[in-house]
């Protein structure tokens, strides 16, 4: 999708997508799951800048000026000879014959072709940057990047893939954004998220109101119509996890009413659905045997909630039918299952960091998962953190359309804050001898080296590593390297050959002082025991170093001097 084959798509940014358009052909929402929205990929082109910056800067004027005619043309602002002057001087600038016959979206679709053909028109030889034309080349000339930082690329782990990256990944976003460390939790130039914007332009046009989950005060105020139960000894609690893999964000609440005495507890897995396109239920995914072997699982085909009726009911899924990619079964949706007991708990099946209604991204993302079925209905919702609780309440009443007292006062008693039934990622012990560092008295610094900052540095970042060693050498009775490299060795011919032979050297060096541990090319999953074992990080940016900021220990970032 370009301005050369979709007419009004005037930008100079293509876009590979579904569709250009909103779809609800069955064959487009069988292929991308449901989803009747535009969605793509933004490809951003890096042309050549030349090593004469007074050239480049001439360069860019001449194709702003071509742009500023095609569109004053095309849009009708100028025109007769006025045009026919201006359209000559474009021809003059590069060197190419406009067609006179063309009008209209065909004359724009031909002057941004020569626009792009002067962005492009600088030989490698006479090159030693990179620049994306619009809107860094034409109006920002200071986000020049130099072409020695592409000179190869590499492939970095990247959620459950790898991707490719620039050799000198770290410089170039230094150079594009600052501090990249630093978290942005404001919107982007487009709408968040970028299909909310079509939503609503969706709705505008339909002669039906559109179908979406709502609630309203009652709802939160309101009496609950339950079947009456008996009251004859220990209280059944029914736990109801719908994926193995979620179980653990279950697991302590369930040990903390299994060691009562006063409650019959039980745990009984629940199958979800995924949709197709026309939100039908299709495939099953029922995963019972994968639970831990000390959970007495249940099946909940044998399971009677209007005769049991038990005490509590916890769930975890919050969507009943309002989830566009699975569903569980819908006769365990919330709504339905509160009438067989005497308090339902929703916990989440994952944990967010703490935000507030300021972090617009997070606050607005809630509208996926608070305004649901599962957390209104539910009597108490299981949350972390006092933080999080203000901004449920905030949600839920905007979502509602009543922050009166009453309302108030009813999401202040449902929402309770136990933190000692949370989860957390990073309390995960992983699997196998020698996982663990074994504290030994001194404290321990993960000292984090990419190849980005070898290749760009060179010899300035092997005197940082001589000076950096000798450091940790001074004390190693309180002080413990744990030296992790990324991608150091497996792209080794990618540095200059002197580079890489000093960098072994340092290496064998390390492992000869005895004061600590060489390891290469980690996994995200290994991360989170070296934060949880270690005090601090030194190094270049990474997600660990992420990661240890998150966990509040100290993170200082090195610079090659």
């Amino acid at each position: 999708m370009h301005f050369k084959n979709h007419p009004g798509h005037h930008f100079f940014v293509a876009r590979i997508v579904g569709k250009p358009r909103i779809c609800f052909e069955q064959d487009h929402l069988t292929r991308f799951h449901g989803f009747p929205y535009i969605a793509g990929i933004d490809l951003f082109v890096l042309d050549n800048v030349c090593t004469d910056r007074t050239k480049e800067k001439l360069k860019a004027k001449k194709a702003e000026f071509v742009i500023t005619v095609a569109d004053n043309i095309a849009d009708g602002i100028t025109k007769g000879r006025e045009a026919q002057v201006q359209l000559a001087q474009c021809e003059a600038y590069t060197g190419k014959r406009i067609d006179r016959r063309l009008s209209g979206e065909a004359l724009r679709i031909r002057m941004y072709e020569l626009a792009e053909g002067l962005f492009a028109s600088v030989p490698d030889k006479e090159s030693d940057a990179l620049v994306q034309m619009m809107p860094c080349g034409l109006y920002d000339h200071s986000l020049y990047i130099p072409k020695e930082y592409y000179r190869e690329t590499i492939r970095l782990p990247y959620m459950d893939t790898t991707i490719q990256v620039p050799l000198c990944y770290d410089a170039v976003m230094r150079r594009k954004y600052g501090n990249y460390m630093v978290l942005r939790k404001d919107s982007a130039g487009h709408d968040y998220p970028f299909f909310y914007g079509q939503h609503r332009d969706l709705v505008a046009v339909l002669d039906f109101e559109y179908p979406a989950f709502k609630a309203g005060a009652h709802d939160i105020t309101g009496p609950v119509r339950r079947v009456a139960g008996e009251d004859d000894g220990p209280k059944d609690i029914v736990f109801m996890p719908f994926a193995a893999k979620h179980w653990k964000y279950m697991e302590k609440l369930y040990a903390h009413y299994a060691g009562q005495d006063d409650y019959n507890v039980h745990v009984v897995p629940i199958p979800y659905y995924y949709k197709a396109w026309d939100g039908s239920l299709s495939e099953e995914v029922f995963d019972i045997y994968s639970f831990p072997s000390d959970v007495p699982v249940e099946d909940y085909r044998c399971l009677d909630l209007a005769r049991m009726h038990p005490a509590k009911i916890v769930i975890q899924n919050p969507f009943d039918e309002w989830n566009g990619t699975y569903s569980v079964t819908p006769a365990f949706y919330s709504k339905k299952i509160r009438a067989f007991t005497d308090e339902l708990i929703y916990i989440p099946f994952f944990v967010t960091d703490d935000f507030t209604k300021r972090d617009e991204r997070e606050y607005i993302n809630m509208d996926h998962y608070v305004c649901m079925p599962g957390v209104i209905y539910a009597d108490t919702v299981i949350l972390p953190s006092e933080t999080l609780k203000t901004v449920y309440i905030e949600k839920i009443t905007e979502f509602i359309c009543s922050d009166e007292e009453t309302v108030l006062e009813a999401l202040d008693r449902k929402i309770k804050v136990c933190s000692e039934y949370i989860y957390y990622e990073d309390e995960a012990e992983e699997e196998g001898p020698g996982c663990e560092i074994i504290p030994d008295g001194r404290k321990t610094i993960v000292y984090f080296l990419t190849i980005s900052f070898l290749a760009e540095n060179g010899k300035k970042a092997i005197e940082k590593i001589a000076k950096d060693l000798k450091i940790f050498a001074q004390d190693p009775d309180k002080i413990k390297v744990i030296w992790i490299t990324q991608c150091c060795r497996q792209y080794r011919e990618y540095l200059d050959k002197d580079v890489a032979d000093a960098f072994d050297e340092a290496v064998e060096r390390f492992n000869g002082m005895k004061i600590g541990e060489y390891i290469e090319d980690l996994s995200e999953k290994e991360y989170k025991r070296y934060v949880r074992t270690c005090d601090a990080y030194y190094g270049d940016p990474s997600s660990l170093a992420l990661r240890f900021v998150y966990a509040k220990k100290p993170v200082m970032i090195q610079n090659a001097t």
